[in-house]
């Protein structure tokens, strides 16, 4: 199935004048990429704040901007263009779930090693 008519010109708008028709294409797509991060988020039993689930969003979208559209730019017209996205977010989305969650491990982790060397009791 090809994109609609709506979002097949906002695509080549967006591919020919990226500047010009970003916000746009950020308008129109946000809803989804928002939906995937709390489904990669739900189906992976991740906690994050608003804060953080917001700033995943954006990264997808700065992934998405990177090298003058490169991740748009594999789109070859075939299938959904929605399909298409939601796959590309959903891949960024948990990649960037899983370094966040790292990170706290990692957090946790030294915290724990701190207070073990301090001899600091931990909390009940």
């Amino acid at each position: 199935m090809n994109p609609n008519s709506t979002d097949s010109q906002l695509l080549s708008d967006l591919l020919d004048r990226p500047a010009l028709h970003w916000r746009p294409f950020v308008d129109r797509y946000a809803g989804m990429v928002v939906q995937v991060v709390q489904h990669c988020r739900q189906s992976q039993k991740w906690t994050l704040a608003a804060k953080q689930a917001d700033q995943v969003v954006a990264t997808v979208f700065e992934r998405l901007a990177e090298n003058d559209l490169e991740i748009i730019r594999r789109y070859e017209g075939t299938g959904s263009f929605t399909t298409f996205l939601t796959v590309a977010a959903r891949r960024i989305a948990i990649q960037e779930l899983q370094d966040h969650h790292s990170n706290q491990r990692l957090q946790t982790a030294l915290k724990d090693a701190s207070s073990e060397r301090l001899q600091i009791p931990k909390a009940a």
